[in-house]
């Protein structure tokens, strides 16, 4: 929530949902967590680093240059909000 107390998404599901992340969804709840980890530890990742953190990761639908881009994208946002 924020200050004004309306609920405010977290980067990486704002992220996801901005870019268009998931396609059947069977994997965004782990690829979400991961992220959010991930960016916790590395807040301004390379491109490099966003793949090899997420190597672990499958997803059937084959998103994963979608992922990429929503957790760059939700990297971006945690900068912003300045998180």
């Amino acid at each position: 929530m924020n200050a004004a107390g309306e609920e405010v998404l977290h980067p990486v599901q704002q992220a996801f949902i901005d870019e268009q992340v998931p396609q059947c969804s069977w994997c965004m709840s782990g690829q979400m967590m991961a992220a959010a980890a991930f960016l916790a530890k590395t807040p301004n990742p390379t491109d490099e680093e966003i793949t090899a953190a997420m190597g672990a990761n499958y997803c059937r639908c084959g998103c994963y240059t979608r992922i990429k881009t929503g957790i760059a994208r939700a990297a971006e946002l945690l900068q912003e909000r300045g998180a």
